[in-house]
């Protein structure tokens, strides 16, 4: 199944920041909990029926670029198909688990701010255990809420250089809290989403090749979905797992995502194809400035955001959800659409 997401350009957000003092007494961070804690954090979200997306990203990956670009499109709510709300955010419903999104609803705002200023955002820290929350209500809810249900999402932002210990080379091993947030999601029975997010130009680091450096970007993937598979098959079965190729405005050869994963992402490719839980699609933050400056340091800027992409994933992440299409027309909406 191919996600189509193609197409450029938008203005900045309207910002706003909101945190007093009182919430911040509320804050719970997750880094500052123990693994019994972060397990009963996951459990507790997890039965709130609020779906855990995991956007997984190597080193280099463009992880937290994507993700900006994608929480920047959701706070600007220029969509006439859905509204997005992010917990902590002033015109939020309060929530019993506010306390565990308001830290990261803190990086959320870093995140967009950055974005809004055409500035590329930097790599996620090692370490870094933050949770978001957001909420999708489609603008049909009102009339049809059973048909177009409100979609509560918890995504859980991590590093890259903490996702790829799982090599043996790195350790083989996740860190103890990682492991706690999946033994917390599997005692509820709940599904996992994994937006596993991989460069189409991947920077070759030290004497690679641009082939070794693929070779290298299909080997992380592959070996993070083996781990999970191993060590934690039940929650494994349960998981949807979106793969999105970012960089798509370098592509001047495939014509899909799905081709260039064939080619360039084989071991993923394979493991995933006949899984029927796995949709593939491509994304743009949009136009990006690049220039080598005095010294050798290249500078780099945002140009144009994209916005079309950004709609489109969040659709998708919808559909993927709740199983129902925001895009879907009735006979009577075709007609007169």
């Amino acid at each position: 199944m191919n996600i189509d997401l193609n197409i450029p350009e938008a203005d900045g957000p309207n910002l706003s920041n909101s945190s007093s003092a009182t919430k911040a007494k509320s804050i719970i961070k997750l880094t500052d909990l123990n693994e019994f804690q972060i397990a009963e954090a996951f459990a507790s979200i997890s039965e709130d029926n609020r779906k855990v997306i995991v956007p997984v990203g190597f080193p280099a990956a463009g992880k937290s670029l994507l993700f900006s670009s994608l929480l920047w499109y959701g706070r600007k709510c220029i969509d006439a198909q859905f509204k997005i709300l992010i917990r902590g955010d002033k015109d939020a419903d309060k929530d019993e688990h506010d306390r565990y999104f308001l830290n990261g609803k803190r990086v959320v705002d870093e995140m967009i701010q950055e974005f809004h200023d055409k500035k590329l955002y930097g790599r996620t820290l090692t370490g870094t255990l933050d949770l978001i929350g957001v909420d999708l209500t489609p603008s049909k809810f009102s009339a049809n809420p059973k048909q177009f249900p409100k979609l509560k999402i918890a995504f859980l932002d991590l590093a890259g250089e903490d996702l790829k210990k799982i090599k043996v080379s790195e350790g083989g091993e996740f860190n103890s809290k990682i492991n706690s947030v999946f033994k917390g999601i599997e005692i509820e029975e709940s599904e996992l989403i994994f937006l596993l997010i991989t460069p189409f130009d991947p920077a070759p680091g030290g004497d690679e090749t641009k082939a070794n450096a693929h070779n290298r970007e299909d080997t992380l993937h592959s070996d993070f979905l083996n781990f999970v598979e191993t060590n934690r098959p039940q929650l494994f079965n349960r998981c949807k797992f979106i793969v999105v190729v970012s960089q798509w405005d370098k592509n001047k050869t495939y014509s899909s995502a799905e081709t260039f994963l064939a080619e360039k992402r084989p071991a993923v490719y394979q493991m995933l194809k006949d899984s029927g839980r796995a949709v593939w699609g491509q994304y743009s933050v949009g136009t990006i400035l690049e220039s080598e400056v005095e010294g050798g340091v290249v500078m780099q800027k945002i140009h144009k955001q994209n916005i079309e992409y950004p709609s489109r994933l969040w659709k998708k992440l919808y559909q993927i959800c709740t199983n129902k299409n925001l895009d879907h027309k009735t006979f009577w909406e075709k007609l007169f659409g």
